[in-house]
């Protein structure tokens, strides 16, 4: 990412802009907000969407929660920051690089979380490793497993690769030049590549990680 300086963000240096267009800044903050909606449920100790094991754990997941929740409200107010002229006042690093973590990290997400939670769903259930829940008989257990699977594939994994996309999208809005745009693009794609790389040899040395 060394051609995202100071110059490849704006062609004409000495003039202060903001970004092009505020509704790619406006969607992804409002999907923030929104997405940080169910862990702010989870943090005040709601138990819709939260696996019985979890719910076994409920300090945990309401504190958890609560430090996801303002996370995200700390990068919704990042995201918007982008639409005022003091945000080209600093440096590219300071501004594109928690969008680039945080891209990388949701798109990453949602892609793992699809492969694995398509193969547990197809019979492969050593794909994801589920939490056990003490006390819970074995067809409960396997229930909430496949519930969980099926709520991830079709809420919680969809919401991960959209909020992704939209912090690529506003970092690669706030770029000015081609070149810097490219590489934007490709160093996202090398970060997710790399890390779900790094996901599938931990499956593969049977050291899962349960997403969702």
């Amino acid at each position: 990412m060394a051609a995202l300086d100071k110059r490849a963000l704006d062609p004409a240096p000495g003039k202060a802009h903001v970004a092009e267009g505020p509704w790619p800044v406006r969607l992804t903050v409002a999907f923030t907000l929104l997405y940080m909606s169910i862990h702010v449920y989870w943090a005040v100790g709601g138990t819709w969407g939260v696996p019985l094991a979890a719910q076994q754990n409920a300090d945990a997941v309401r504190n958890a929660n609560w430090v996801v929740s303002v996370i995200m409200l700390i990068g919704a107010a990042w995201v918007l920051a982008l639409h005022h002229r003091f945000a080209r006042r600093v440096s590219a690093w300071v501004v594109l690089t928690p969008l680039w973590g945080g891209a990388v990290i949701c798109v990453s997400h949602a892609v793992f979380g699809f492969v694995t939670k398509s193969l547990y769903l197809a019979g492969v259930h050593d794909a994801v490793d589920f939490p056990k829940a003490a006390g819970v008989d074995a067809t409960t257990l396997a229930h909430d497993h496949h519930v969980s699977a099926v709520r991830d594939l079709w809420l919680f994994e969809p919401s991960f690769l959209i909020q992704g996309l939209l912090l690529a999208l506003v970092g690669w809005q706030f770029i000015r030049t081609a070149a810097a745009r490219r590489t934007w693009s490709l160093s996202l794609l090398l970060g997710i590549a790399a890390v779900d790389v790094f996901g599938l040899l931990l499956s593969l040395g049977n050291m899962h990680v349960a997403l969702g």
